[in-house]
């Protein structure tokens, strides 16, 4: 189970709550000082605890003007160095055990969307019975779409509807292209106008029209279908039935190679063939909905314009692919994503390529955007907001059950920060808050297996921006690559919380500029956590668990014989309370080229105004403590 030493830092701040293998997977001598660190914060930095809290509560009191800031926010930052506890245990509900076919986790997801945002209106869909011929099964298809229909509009006034539906596109492009801190003053007010017709609007009911279309993606009611498709007389064409709703076409499609192009798509269920599938984008709020189940074939899903295939934006969109190599090609808004609605796409086989402009690939704001990949090889391209990120009142989770996948960010536009050849990316595990204006979501991306790659922009690969909760998972023991460019590798930024745990393996991580691997910055919680492995760090700056400005940032490398390059560890800002914490379970064969001051410098230093603590340790023992001076950062 990859959720052993997962545990590992349950066990540094609550021993009570790891199980009793929880550090299964690094050296006794690791699990010792694991088991001693909490002690040791309490007794060498016992101000740490109370100036950190005293200034993050007062801090989090000024609540800001729009939105809610998910719970597990909340519960992190209630408790800055419990180093992670309640965001191990939303991951674990969203994503344990692994994703089947016959278990997905739609459902859990949407439930999680619920309990973090506080919505307690009933929703309760019923279990949809197999369908009993087709006649049967478009009668259901009928009925669940007039409902989810009645649902998204009830959310949502008229007036409302046309006015998002009229901004969406340029406002979409906005946030792609620029932090909130760079808007101008008509722009800002434009997107907080924007922001505010959504906050008055119901999203629960949105959600809840989600949950009722979902029913269609039942394992049981899939396999009904199926069933009947193949006994079909002309199984064997290309289409084998297509009629007219008031929300779209209804199409069955059967075993031929075929090429299909839809303008206003209600339901396609295809049994089988290489086919090709087509649509325009339809962003108008409607709430019209859409669901597209295809059983076997090399197939391609392309559209061009926002709202396509698996976009839920305004309404309910689901993709169940069941088997062969597959590509998804879309502009901004694909799929994956949400926008006041539930987008999906499930590909459980096959080695299938992902691309997409912008806001895809499991990305969502007030709402839910999910994408799940149940096998093979796969690769992921985004332009910038994608794959695992959550942007104001959404969830965005991708997760990969295994193969040697590749995750790349890197085509959004240049970073704010002016650094030449970096772009911003917002992408991989990673949750956005309009600073000012709406707190940030909740962005999961979780990698069960394989050797994988993870390359993006900045701001990327588990961090979260202004209230924001993101967290970049990998559960495997392979070699994984990770290269950012700045703030990557568990970050958070103004009042954000950022976790990056990879669970074993030899691998790689290294930046393009500075900040990264456990920097939190504002008022802010960073944890970075690698289990066990040979690993190579490559982080220049302020990082290797560096907190600035009232803020807790943590790196723990759990076993192996590692190499250091780059910035001195555990660096703190010296203007306020900081915690800064550095741990090398296991550094007998490690090797560093850090820039020390001095020796002095290595060993676990406090002062007034800063905390650091640097443990290196070979056979469970503790350095004493020294003082040391750091510069003051520049981020």
């Amino acid at each position: 189970m990859p959720w052993r030493s997962a545990t590992l830092l349950a066990t540094l701040a609550c021993p009570g709550l790891a199980d009793g293998g929880a550090a299964s997977s690094v050296s006794a001598s690791a699990a010792a000082v694991a088991e001693r660190l909490p002690a040791i914060l309490r007794d060498r930095l016992p101000e740490a605890r109370a100036d950190l809290v005293a200034a993050l509560r007062g801090k989090l009191a000024r609540r800001p003007r729009h939105g809610a800031a998910a719970s597990v926010f909340h519960a992190a930052m209630a408790s800055p160095l419990g180093f992670g506890v309640p965001l191990a245990a939303f991951a674990a509900r969203v994503a344990s055990p692994p994703p089947t076919p016959s278990r997905g986790p739609l459902r859990a997801v949407l439930r999680e969307w619920r309990t973090q945002y506080g919505v307690h209106d009933a929703c309760a869909p019923r279990a949809l019975p197999p369908p009993l011929d087709l006649q049967h099964a478009v009668a259901q298809v009928r009925e669940l779409a007039a409902a989810a229909v009645n649902l998204q509009r009830d959310a949502l006034a008229p007036r409302a509807r046309r006015q998002l539906a009229d901004g969406h596109a340029a406002l979409a492009g906005l946030l792609r292209d620029t932090v909130t801190g760079a808007l101008r003053r008509r722009e800002r007010r434009r997107l907080r106008r924007f922001v505010a017709k959504l906050e008055a609007a119901s999203v629960g009911a949105a959600v809840c029209a989600g949950a009722t279309w979902a029913q269609l993606a039942d394992p049981g009611w899939l396999r009904a279908l199926r069933q009947l498709l193949a006994a079909h007389p002309k199984a064997g064409a290309t289409v084998m039935h297509r009629e007219t709703t008031p929300w779209g076409e209804i199409v069955f499609g059967g075993t031929a190679d075929g090429v299909l192009h839809s303008r206003a798509l209600l339901f396609l269920a295809d049994l089988g063939g290489n086919d090709f599938h087509g649509i325009d984008g339809a962003v108008d709020f409607l709430g019209h909905p859409q669901f597209v189940v295809d059983f076997g074939g090399n197939d391609r899903y392309e559209s061009t314009a926002p709202g396509g295939f698996g976009a839920g934006v305004g309404r309910a969109a689901i993709v169940v692919d069941f088997t062969g190599d597959d590509r998804y090609r879309s502009g901004g808004q694909g799929y994956g994503s949400a926008l006041f609605g539930v987008g999906a796409l499930l590909d459980w086989a096959g080695d299938d390529r992902y691309e997409a402009h912008h806001n895809a690939q499991g990305a969502a704001w007030f709402g839910v955007g999910l994408l799940v990949d149940g096998g093979g090889n796969d690769r992921y391209r985004v332009g910038a907001i994608g794959q695992g990120v959550g942007l104001p009142h959404g969830m965005g989770v991708l997760l990969d059950v295994g193969g040697d996948d590749d995750y790349m960010a890197l085509g959004g536009p240049p970073t704010d920060y002016g650094t030449p050849g970096l772009a911003d990316a917002w992408a991989q595990g990673v949750a956005r808050g309009l600073r000012g204006i709406a707190p940030g979501g909740v962005g999961l991306l979780v990698d069960f297996n394989g050797d994988d790659r993870y390359d993006a922009g900045s701001f990327a690969q588990g961090g979260g921006y202004y209230r924001g909760v993101g967290q970049l998972l990998d559960y495997g023991s392979g070699r994984d690559i990770l290269f950012g460019s700045r703030y990557n590798a568990g970050w958070g930024a103004h009042g954000g919380v950022g976790r990056l745990f990879n669970e074993a393996g030899d691998d790689r991580y290294a930046t393009r500029h500075i900040v990264a691997g456990g920097l939190a910055w504002d008022y802010s919680l960073a944890i970075f956590h690698d289990g066990s492995g040979n690993d190579v760090y490559r982080l220049p700056g302020f990082s290797f668990g560096a907190a600035a400005h009232a803020s807790v940032g943590v790196f723990v490398d759990g076993a192996g014989d590692d190499e250091y390059h780059g910035a001195t560890p555990a660096q703190a800002d010296t203007g306020e309370p900081n915690m800064a914490v550095f741990f090398d379970g296991e550094s007998g064969h490690d090797v560093a080229d850090w820039a020390w001051k001095d020796a002095n410098d290595a060993p676990s230093c406090s002062r007034v105004g800063q905390h650091r603590l640097v443990l290196l340790s070979t056979d469970g023992s503790l350095p004493p403590c020294a003082e040391g001076t750091v510069e003051r950062p520049t981020p």
